[in-house]
């Protein structure tokens, strides 16, 4: 969302480009020296220059907006007003070494008034142009994104199956095969050499077993159990979660947040489980060399171009580790996408399926630490607190 304070840095930063000082600084000059040095006949060369004000004014305006075109009708008074009003060497006044306009007091004057009267017109035209044009292409973005969400959903919804029925498939002989483990293990004994041999299948096992779950709830997320909670709790326990990981590798994690309560309609756990695949993933990014992990808890106000209607609660969690290439970032959240070796690549994908059903979605930018995932979930509110309290498994 684009602020007013950065709206007008933008247009005053628009008045002193290059472009800007060629179409409406130098022309204002280059016209005002023209008058100057003209001399009082024929008298339509001042008409025609009086009128060619204009030009730079509507420029301005079209160019850096309604602020711009205003600096530039006082540029033309202020160049204009001594060339107007003051008498130069054509009234046999030797004091100023310039020509005066010959047009009539009356109409000089109104002339005056009329280059605010179109900066202010040409300006306000330019600024809405320039907000509907912002509009649209926040509405634009927007579209794009939900269509994104719409084709991974659609991929999510069919990929999930598939890979529920393969789980399944898995786990079936895995049980027979962990049971008939354990009917073995005390034939085989601890001192022979066949025992190590017998410990690595053993722990296959338990990771085919772990990597079945992790497909299974990719498939099937569990149904969440909805309450309303406080995100900076969900901070301080995911910033617990990672804490001593992050230490082994030099990594620094701290936590910010406002002193007041973000109050979120959500699963705790699930919402700790979306912080955490985030943060591991960040933590595999940085590496072993170290670096800093922020968990940064907010809010953000309503915009017209929200997914989230009303006001939303912000988890996020930066990392300075290296920046994600354009072209990674379409796919971050596509299951089985992986950009470290040993990840199944499922975490950034439950992370986004868990946040989506909560209404809510992640982004991904390259702000404050250098690489930051934004978690946003509408803010709790006293309808939904009060109807989620009627329909929840902790009422």
């Amino acid at each position: 969302m684009v602020t007013p304070r950065r709206n007008i840095r933008n247009e005053w930063g628009a008045l002193a480009r290059p472009r800007a000082v060629v179409a409406v600084w130098i022309p204002i000059l280059a016209i005002s020296l023209l008058h100057y040095t003209s001399g009082p006949d024929p008298a339509w060369v001042h008409d025609v220059l009086r009128r060619l004000y204009y030009l730079p004014i509507v420029i301005a305006a079209f160019h850096a907006g309604k602020r711009a075109s205003l600096s530039a009708s006082l540029l033309v008074t202020l160049t204009y007003l001594p060339h107007a009003f003051l008498h130069g060497t054509s009234h046999g006044h030797a004091a100023h070494p310039w020509h005066d306009d010959p047009g009539d007091t009356v109409h000089k004057a109104l002339e005056i008034v009329l280059y605010h009267v179109v900066a202010y017109v040409a300006g306000e035209l330019a600024d809405r142009e320039r907000r509907r044009h912002r509009e649209l292409q926040g509405a634009l973005d927007e579209r794009r994104r939900l269509e994104r969400q719409l084709i991974r959903a659609g991929r999510l919804s069919a990929l999930g199956e598939l890979v529920a029925g393969i789980a399944h498939e898995i786990k079936n002989p895995l049980h027979a095969l962990r049971g008939t483990a354990e009917v073995i293990e005390p034939l085989v004994e601890k001192n022979s050499p066949e025992r190590r041999m017998w410990d690595i299948h053993v722990a296959e096992l338990e990771r085919l077993a772990r990597v079945a779950d992790r497909f299974l709830s990719f498939a099937s997320p569990t149904p969440a159990v909805l309450a309303p909670i406080d995100l900076r709790d969900v901070a301080e326990r995911l910033t617990m979660l990672v804490s001593a990981d992050a230490r082994k590798r030099g990594i620094e994690v701290e936590m910010d947040g406002p002193s007041s309560a973000v109050m979120v309609v959500a699963d705790r756990d699930q919402l700790a489980q979306v912080g955490l695949n985030i943060a591991v993933n960040a933590m595999r990014a940085i590496g072993e060399t170290g670096g800093r992990i922020r968990v940064v808890v907010g809010r953000q106000p309503p915009t017209e171009q929200a997914a989230i209607v009303g006001e939303a609660c912000v988890l996020r969690i930066e990392n300075d580790g290296p920046p994600i290439p354009e072209s990674e970032r379409e796919h971050l959240f596509d299951p089985f996408h992986s950009g470290s070796v040993g990840s199944t690549g499922l975490g950034l994908s439950i992370a986004a399926r868990i946040a989506e059903l909560h209404g809510g979605y992640i982004e991904v930018d390259s702000e404050g630490l250098g690489v930051g995932f934004s978690v946003l979930l509408p803010a709790a509110t006293m309808g939904n607190v009060e109807s989620e309290a009627r329909s929840s498994p902790l009422a």
